[in-house]
């Protein structure tokens, strides 16, 4: 049996080696399949909208249904659910099926961030570890899984990725089974009226965090479609991929030295959003030139590694002990659910309607209005860095 912090970090390694197939490669496969740009949005998008009720129904379930079932009980049960599903992609579906089958799949899968970062959490407090020393391991999945992956499709076709997201998710259920039952105890505290957690700095930042990966979703949804458009091969594609991960990895391994050097993590949190808005600026401007989408590439740290600790730090200040799954539930929601939905439908209109790189102007609006919304939340709300 792994111990506490190993068994969470196989978890975190295993799930985002999935995400880090799903996310670049099943778009790919969906134009294989000769869907359109528009139909590709949709089909691409139930991995965030899913987020919508699922985090909430599954967050809620582990908060208040903790006498009957545990945090790991839930993983395990969705995450071998998501196994079942995933077995019906081997079929030629047409577009309606397909969607429901995604829906499902996703729907399985939409409580594992929130309830595992809870875990992650609890874990790194009581074993005086940081929560980056745990959360690198699921970038290093995504890196090995965008690369290898890359590298598979080449050599085998893409008419194989469903049979990898099969084998995908199948990792992910073992390594479910492997979390340490200490880690998945629960404090034992008085439930608290969800009307009661939701003040105005837990709105505006919810509603911040919806802007901002409502712009990133651009990127999950059709960076990959985008770079094969500009003459990238599926390894190439890989590469370039990685090194936003290789970025992201390098922030988390230093995460503490990092946050160590500023005073005020909500200006820490609000300055994502400003890199995220030059980010997407960037890839528009770049015409696929390598060197400026490398550029593009290792502001990930920032607008994802950095973003997404700071959040998880803002949450954990924001909501009480008792919510701490409802309060990630919500943030999830927020931001992959609704934001992660709308950017990808609405990116793939746009590219339809206008042009291809007219999608990363979208985003850059988008995380503009993030800014703008976060800002409103600074003024008021203060959060030193730890």
């Amino acid at each position: 049996m792994l111990g506490r912090k190993s068994s969470v970090s196989t978890f975190f390694f295993f799930y985002f080696a999935f995400v880090g197939l799903f996310s670049p490669y099943l778009s790919l496969w969906l134009n294989f399949r000769g869907f359109t740009p528009a139909e590709i949005g949709v089909l691409m998008s139930p991995m965030q909208w899913s987020r919508i009720v699922g985090p909430g129904f599954w967050g809620s379930l582990a908060d208040y249904g903790k006498n009957f079932i545990s945090i790991k009980g839930i993983i395990t049960l969705t995450t071998l659910s998501a196994v079942m599903c995933s077995s019906l992609l081997f079929y030629e579906f047409d577009f309606f099926v397909l969607l429901i089958i995604l829906v499902l799949i996703t729907f399985f899968l939409s409580g594992l961030t929130p309830l595992s970062e809870v875990i992650a959490l609890r874990v790194s407090r009581d074993t005086d570890c940081n929560y980056g020393d745990l959360r690198v391991w699921g970038s290093v999945g995504f890196l090995v899984s965008v690369l290898l992956y890359g590298a598979l499709i080449d050599a085998f076709g893409t008419d194989k990725i469903p049979m990898f997201i099969f084998i995908s998710l199948s990792f992910i259920f073992l390594s479910s089974t492997l979390i340490d039952r200490e880690s998945n105890a629960v404090e034992k505290s008085e439930p608290i009226g969800i009307s009661r957690l939701f003040n105005l700095k837990v709105n505006l930042f919810l509603i911040s965090s919806f802007f901002m990966i409502m712009s990133h979703a651009v990127l999950y949804t059709f960076f990959s479609l985008w770079l094969k458009k500009v003459g990238y091969s599926n390894v190439e594609i890989g590469l370039v991929w990685s090194i936003g991960v290789i970025a992201e990895i390098i922030f988390f391994i230093n995460q503490k030295k990092i946050l160590s050097r500023f005073r005020n993590l909500t200006y820490v949190w609000f300055s994502c959003f400003i890199f995220a808005v030059v980010r997407f600026l960037i890839i528009f401007f770049s015409d696929g030139l390598l060197i400026l989408l490398i550029f593009a590439q290792l502001l990930h740290a920032i607008t994802f590694g950095l973003h997404h600790v700071t959040s998880i730090m803002l949450v954990t200040n924001l909501f009480p002990d008792s919510a701490k799954a409802i309060g990630q539930s919500s943030y999830t929601v927020a931001s992959y659910g609704i934001g992660g939905s709308l950017g990808g439908v609405f990116s793939g209109l746009i590219w339809e309607e206008f042009f291809p790189e007219s999608i990363y102007i979208f985003a850059s609006l988008v995380a503009f209005l993030g800014a703008v919304v976060a800002w409103l939340l600074i003024r008021k709300y203060k959060v030193e860095c730890d």
